[in-house]
């Protein structure tokens, strides 16, 4: 599976935007994103620590109840992340719906975090583009779920004050770990030399893909030298300067 298509790398970083909004803006949002007036169309899965929206397609916002709620306690363990109020995740049906709510033109990801609401896009919207595309096990592995929620705890963790390069090697590093599952690229396109200024400059001007590559590979080398607890230190320092 390709990078651009897993994750249409810039969209995703509406989630360094905004930080410290209050329940009631996270609900404004939540109604935003179902259509406000809509809402009533939309039912709800709820679990332990996530509530998943939808219209139809009940068996797979159960899916990713499941898998919000299964992944959450390694998530929460990491990043030390005691959220009080459920993950709200919107599983959209059609990619006019998505577009209409994101307010979004382009490569449509598989999902994004948004201002503490994480959109999925319905894993039946993407079959037809995948070969051999196994819509239940290939959206467990490959999915977007663990992917958004990381990028939730980082945010909410750094206060919305991480650079995008890093949020998305923080997220391909725990994804990979909790998962096992790591996207590739071609050997010729890691030998590409990258910087860490170009990186956080000109994330999105670079080849999404490999942007997206060096990114882990920074991350990874990182936790390599350091480890894992001065990573989340790291995090939590950012999240002391935004004030």
């Amino acid at each position: 599976m390709k990078a651009i298509e897993k994750y249409s790398c810039f969209l995703l970083l509406f989630l360094i935007l905004f930080y410290g909004v209050t329940k009631n803006e996270k609900q404004t949002t939540l109604q935003k994103l179902l259509f406000c007036d809509n809402m009533q169309h939309y039912k709800i899965v709820e679990g332990i620590h996530s509530n998943v929206y939808y219209q139809k397609e009940k068996e797979y916002a159960e899916l990713i109840q499941r898998q919000a709620d299964t992944y959450y306690a390694m998530i929460a363990e990491d990043f030390k992340w005691n959220k009080t109020d459920k993950i709200n995740f919107i599983l959209f049906e059609t990619k006019e719906d998505f577009t209409s709510s994101l307010l979004y033109s382009g490569e449509i990801p598989m999902g994004v975090y948004y201002n503490g609401v994480i959109a999925i896009l319905s894993p039946n919207l993407w079959k037809d583009k995948k070969e051999n595309w196994q819509i239940k096990d290939d959206f467990l592995e490959k999915g977007p779920v663990v992917h958004e929620m990381i990028h939730f705890a980082v945010d909410d963790k750094t206060k919305g004050n991480c650079e995008q390069f890093l949020s998305e090697g923080i997220a391909l590093y725990y994804e990979e770990k909790y998962t096992n599952f790591l996207w590739d690229i071609k050997e010729n396109e890691k030998q590409i030399i990258i910087t860490k200024k170009q990186l956080k400059e000109n994330f999105n001007e670079l080849d999404s893909s490999v942007a997206y590559w060096k990114s882990y590979e920074w991350v990874k080398k990182f936790v390599e030298c350091y480890g894992e607890k001065a990573l989340q230190e790291a995090l939590e320092q950012k999240g002391e300067k935004h004030y």
